[in-house]
């Protein structure tokens, strides 16, 4: 189990998205890994693309 202390601003901004995108704030940070760990990997070409399926 992870805990975070965020400032006031930090809490209302992550109530908001919670409401807005009907979600935990669990599956929230795993969302944003993840999309932030495809955003920083190297773009694979066509056929790496197609052979990885």
């Amino acid at each position: 189990m992870m805990s975070l202390n965020l400032d006031g601003d930090s809490e209302r901004h992550l109530v908001a998205i919670l409401t807005q995108e009907n979600t935990t704030s669990s599956k929230l940070i795993e969302r944003l890994l993840r999309e932030y760990l495809e955003s920083i990997q190297p773009k694979k070409n066509f056929l790496e693309r197609l052979l990885s399926m």
